[in-house]
């Protein structure tokens, strides 16, 4: 049974741009990438997105849905109440290429500036030891998908924070959480 869902969908590149508004038809079981897919081959040929799995893998069809940094393909429309309009914009931690495509070239060459690990010196081949907790974290960036969300909420948090000192250095009346 599908429903009609309302869309606000950013096109535009890192010059102009703004939501244009669109209406799709949603059916069950879906992800908001397949509402993307959908106005691409219906209304929007030329729309911008990046994508390549659909399964939560690699992390290109990331993007933020109604503000929060989400993956598009794991994103059940049903998630949405009926008659929430939904806005699709690109991650504000990145520039923007076109429509709802970032570059993240920043982090790929950021990533080429780590050092690669070197055992010590002074010990033989074999003899090198890792204690489990540096095995644990090394493993954290293998499990990592490069979809760069956590960019986006990182910058999210930065603000929030920088905007909480203004306030307090200002005795604002305002008062947000810690």
């Amino acid at each position: 049974m599908a429903r009609k869902l309302k869309l606000r969908i950013w096109r535009g590149d890192s010059t102009d741009g703004g939501l244009k508004n669109v209406e799709v038809d949603a059916n069950e079981g879906e992800v908001v990438l397949d509402l993307i897919h959908r106005v691409q081959a219906t209304q929007m040929g030329d729309l911008a997105v990046r994508w390549n799995c659909k399964a939560g893998k690699c992390g290109s069809c990331s993007m933020e849905i109604n503000g929060k940094p989400r993956l598009a393909c794991m994103t059940q429309v049903a998630s949405f109440p009926e008659g929430e309009e939904i806005t699709i914009t690109p991650l504000r931690a990145f520039p923007v290429i076109k429509d709802l495509v970032t570059d993240v070239s920043f982090n790929y060459r950021k990533a080429m500036e780590i050092p690669s690990y070197e055992h010590p010196k002074n010990l033989a081949p074999g003899e090198a030891r890792m204690e489990q907790v540096d095995v644990e974290r090394s493993q954290e960036f293998r499990k990592c998908i490069e979809c760069f969300l956590c960019k986006t909420y990182a910058m999210l948090f930065a603000i929030m924070k920088r905007i909480r000192s203004h306030l307090l250095a200002h005795d604002s009346l305002f008062v947000l959480p810690s």
